[in-house]
């Protein structure tokens, strides 16, 4: 699951849409014809609140064999089938034939969806607005939306029809949106995000959305400020406003947090103290983690330096690890270099809050202590520690360093392999292009292993144009040949990109070759490549989906619809309550998974403070393995908020067995990842999960017998 910025690296990642723009008779309809409504006073009836509600009630999947043909035609991405259901004499068949449509996007069903809007049936509008919402964005005509959210009264419809302007609207639907002024404030603030987040904004709507860092509701005022601190566009120029409303924000408020990435990034030096005082002060770790990371672009004076080396020492582990990140990036003066060189001889084994520490001494001239400390760690560390260590090699230009740097390249564990590579891509940019010559033969050995960890680092460094003389095409065309689905999916995607990157013939000749590729995201990866490659539009082939498990409904029937998912784990226990309506496959996957004791012993190989804890790649456990087999992708109604509970994905329909848990809302990930399941117990443990913590058991609860 690859993201943006600080919520990247290390992990299996999505790409999405295939823009199919759809038009429709409805998207004609004269907007002045209802825009003149009296909306407000429709509205005003209903007594919406602006909270989350309970979604629609259970279709009793598990038992209704029509309900389950209907699933099966999901799962084949079956959409002729889909379609004909949209238009099925039982309301649950529509609705659920609606839901599937959600998670195979076929944009030639967005008439009948549209259609279904204008039913008087709730729960059939929730699923038709949720499918419409997963379309591609502007394929979907936002006349009818409108025209639908103006006239309903139910709460949850109109959630979802917000939400689907939110996904797909164009920027003129955007002002209208705004104007109506919906009950459904939360959900309009959030749905200005996600047109911020396609690159869309209106300035009738952002002063729309700074009114509401203010509002009595505090859902609404979360969102708002969750806006501003996701899309930089918001928040920039803005500077002043979010500053006063900080001044008036409760200490435990959770829309500190997103104001305080907003500010991170719209603020400057002078919001330095502000930001410290924060992080000195705020009860939520959360809060703590984004005024340390909001320190980072402001250039922070010393007594604001001072307040992250306090913070080393913070109650909450991942707050000190953050603090540690930003320090690492700044210049320090030598009293602050004892400073953190007293702290590291007083905590030894703190090597995930050391790591980064190490490379800011690096940054700041004590190249022999880190010398040091990374070969003591290669002797007495894990390979995940030793791994940690070696990105602060990248600054020091001594032989000792070229020789760890070997050492780590050479090593038998691809995670040290990997941090070995980082360091090296990060040493290139700083020393090109003096050292081309041994920096292309370090990458081609490594590349020439074929690992996809190794590859998904490795391979795009290789595509730069500094090395395409020395033959980079060749060494990945060559690696590439050696690969083959399942196992090496993501090492062949990345190939592909990066010799798309790279162009010329060797790489076009191997990219078209791909375009016959069995597997859709290697065929995708290919097309996108050749476009790069030669500055046209290359279009995948349609070619049916890798086979993927079938569902077995008895075993289903014996899970129930909420079965619960046990992790026993060294920090404590986490109980998850799985929806098993909403995401059988996955649900069905994972449960055996855990009843055949595959999840014991794996570690979390990634935890991103205040974003993500990943685990489950019980084939290699360090994040690009799966179980042998693809799943499909299941879009559902569960939003991607704290505590819930999505699988990671290499790319559409390519989900396996690993998950992750968000330590706050994560909206932009909805829909984009099957979301199955929520903490219901042990989100205290969670949060105190680190890197290489594991789960020691699974097991399933609650089954129906």
């Amino acid at each position: 699951m690859q993201e943006c910025g600080h919520e990247g690296a290390n992990t299996r990642r999505v790409v999405r849409f295939c823009p199919s723009p759809v038009s429709s008779h409805l998207s004609r309809l004269p907007m002045r014809t209802w825009l003149a409504l009296p909306l407000v006073c429709l509205w005003s009836l209903t007594g919406v609140a602006a909270q989350p509600m309970p979604e629609r009630p259970s279709d009793d999947l598990l038992t209704r064999p029509a309900l389950q043909t209907v699933v099966a035609a999901q799962i084949d991405r079956d959409g002729e089938a889909l379609r004909d259901r949209l238009n099925a004499d039982d309301a649950d068949v529509r609705a659920r034939a609606a839901f599937a449509l959600a998670s195979v996007q076929d944009t030639s069903a967005i008439p009948g969806l549209l259609s279904l809007l204008r039913e008087s049936i709730p729960f059939v509008q929730i699923d038709a607005a949720l499918a419409l919402g997963q379309m591609p964005p502007a394929s979907v005509p936002d006349a009818p939306l409108l025209r639908t959210l103006g006239f309903t009264r139910d709460a949850q419809v109109q959630r979802r029809l917000i939400e689907a302007l939110g996904k797909t609207g164009t920027d003129s639907s955007l002002r209208r949106l705004v104007r109506l002024r919906p009950p459904q404030a939360a959900e309009l603030a959030l749905a200005v995000a996600r047109y911020g987040m396609r690159g869309v904004t209106d300035s009738t709507a952002t002063r729309w959305l700074l009114e509401r860092l203010r509002a009595d509701d505090p859902w609404t005022r979360r969102n708002a400020a969750y806006a501003l601190g996701r899309v930089e566009a918001l928040a920039a120029g803005r500077a002043d406003t979010i500053r006063a409303v900080l001044n008036d924000t409760a200490p435990d408020d959770p829309a500190a947090m997103h104001l305080l990435r907003a500010l991170g990034t719209a603020g400057d030096a002078a919001d330095a103290p502000r930001l410290a005082d924060w992080l000195r002060t705020a009860p939520d770790w959360r809060t703590r983690v984004e005024a340390a990371r909001g320190l980072s672009a402001l250039s922070p004076a010393d007594e604001s330096r001072s307040a992250l080396v306090a913070a080393l020492n913070d109650g909450h582990p991942l707050v000190a690890r953050t603090a540690a990140e930003t320090l690492a990036g700044l210049d320090w003066s030598p009293n602050r270099v004892s400073a953190i060189g007293v702290w590291l001889d007083a905590h030894p084994g703190q090597w995930r809050v050391a790591a980064p520490l190490l490379r800011g001494l690096a940054r700041n001239g004590r190249s022999e202590r880190v010398l040091n400390t990374v070969s003591r760690w290669r002797a007495e560390r894990s390979p995940v520690a030793y791994a940690a260590g070696l990105p602060a090699l990248a600054p020091l230009d001594r032989p000792r360093a070229d020789s760890l740097l070997d050492d780590a390249l050479r090593h038998d564990d691809v995670r040290v392999v990997a941090a070995g590579v980082q360091a090296l891509t990060a040493r290139w940019e700083r020393t090109r292009p003096s050292t081309a010559k041994a920096t292309f033969e370090r990458l081609s050995t490594v590349v020439r292993r074929g690992d996809p960890a190794l590859l998904y680092h490795a391979a795009p460094a290789l595509a730069d144009s500094a090395f395409a003389p020395r033959g980079a095409a060749d060494t990945l065309t060559a690696t590439y040949r050696t690969l083959s689905t399942p196992d090496d999916l993501e090492g062949m995607t990345t190939v592909l990109e990066a010799l798309g990157t790279l162009g010329g013939p060797t790489a076009e000749t191997t990219l078209r070759d791909a375009l016959d590729h069995p597997h859709h995201a290697v065929r995708n990866a290919a097309a996108q490549g050749l476009s790069a490659a030669t500055d046209s539009t290359v279009t995948a082939a349609a070619k049916p989906l890798p086979e993927t498990p079938s569902i077995d409904w008895g075993a289903l029937q014996t899970l129930g619809p909420h079965p619960r998912l046990v992790l026993e784990t060294n920090r404590g226990t986490v109980t998850i309550a799985l929806d098993t309506e909403q995401a059988p496959q996955t649900v069905q996957a994972i449960t055996r998974f855990a009843q055949e004791g595959r999840y014991d012993g794996v570690p979390f190989h990634r935890v991103v403070p205040n974003f993500v804890v990943q685990g489950g790649d019980f084939a290699r456990q360090d994040g690009f393995g799966g179980p042998g087999v693809f799943l499909r992708t299941e879009a559902t109604r569960i939003g991607h908020r704290r505590g819930t509970v999505g699988m990671a994905s290499a790319g559409t329909d390519t989900e396996g067995s690993q998950f992750f848990i968000p330590h706050s809302m994560q909206p932009h990930l909805d829909g984009s990842y099957t979301a199955f399941g929520q903490v219901t117990d042990g989100m205290d443990v969670v949060d105190r999960l680190r890197v290489d913590d594991r789960i020691e058991s699974a097991r399933v609860e609650g089954t129906r017998q």
